[in-house]
């Protein structure tokens, strides 16, 4: 296991149960060799990520799932090797974090009017440390109150698009997000592709590449969704764009996702990563 690395983990700072301390533990007893932290839309979990001991096998890359836009589709793109106090970037964050702090009570505004009370209390419970409250933490809520079997079932009934409970959430244009990163000398990595719903995913990759796109992720496991995707169909995709090929199991610590260490890739892949980040070719771009 320490020739590889899941570059694909959020922590509580985010919508995971773990903290980012707890995911270096982790990562250490399964023996891993490399682990990234990706947290929505926040660097918030960065600092106790990187300070926590560990052995000096395991390499840890800071870094970030910016939620974005493109051509009207919700598209992620990951950030690796991003500064903790990258002054551009912190600001877009934190004016994401904003409005997605917003949109929470507007949810559960919803969720009351549809007879479903949720307390103070209860919502502490589950917001304990989150710097970026979301949609699956007002899931792991209706679980915990044995309103549904679990979260897959809270998005179908009441917080899935176009459901009782959904709230729209603003984001950055995918395009504006790969700038940014870039500037920072962070590497943009598209994240789970299968799931923008892509005609033409060769050609949607084609266009954030001439964007600065650098990577794609590649190793993922779609089975939490309802579609038969399949990794194969990105390696097709991406096949001789000379993209970054990365993945990860998206372990948020509940059975929403895979967990820490089920898809990976080779240790190799850091390496690449990092030689990315400080190509001539990074940094201000203006």
């Amino acid at each position: 296991m320490k020739s590889l690395a899941d570059l694909h983990l959020h922590s509580k700072v985010s919508d995971g149960i773990n903290t980012p301390s707890e995911l270096v533990a982790m990562a250490v007893k399964k023996e891993l060799g490399g682990i990234a932290l990706t947290d929505h839309d926040t660097l918030d979990g960065l600092s106790e990520f990187m300070g926590t001991n560990a052995p000096a096998w395991l390499t840890r890359v800071p870094g970030v799932e910016i939620s974005t836009v493109y051509r009207e589709r919700e598209t992620h793109i990951l950030g690796y090797f991003v500064p903790f106090n990258g002054q551009k970037l912190r600001e877009h964050l934190t004016y994401l974090e904003e409005r997605r702090r917003e949109r929470f009570p507007k949810m559960v505004r919803k969720l009351n009017d549809l007879g479903i009370k949720i307390t103070r209390k209860e919502l502490n419970r589950v917001l304990d440390g989150v710097a970026t409250p979301g949609r699956p933490h007002l899931a792991r809520l209706l679980v915990m109150k044995g309103l549904v079997r679990n979260e897959v079932e809270a998005f179908d009934l009441y917080l899935g698009e176009g459901k009782p409970a959904y709230v729209e959430k603003e984001m950055m244009a995918t395009k504006e997000a790969i700038a940014v990163l870039r500037t920072e000398r962070a590497v943009p990595v598209l994240a789970h592709p299968l799931t923008i719903g892509s005609s033409d995913l060769r050609a949607d990759l084609k266009e954030l590449m001439q964007a600065g796109l650098m990577g794609v992720e590649v190793n993922y496991a779609y089975d939490h969704m309802y579609t038969h995707a399949a990794s194969g169909q990105v390696t097709e995709a991406a096949d001789g764009l000379g993209l970054i090929e990365t993945g990860g199991s998206d372990h948020h610590g509940d059975d929403s996702r895979s967990f820490i260490g089920e898809v990976t890739v080779p240790l190799s892949v850091i390496d690449s990563l990092r030689k990315a980040a400080e190509s001539p070719g990074m940094g201000n771009t203006d």
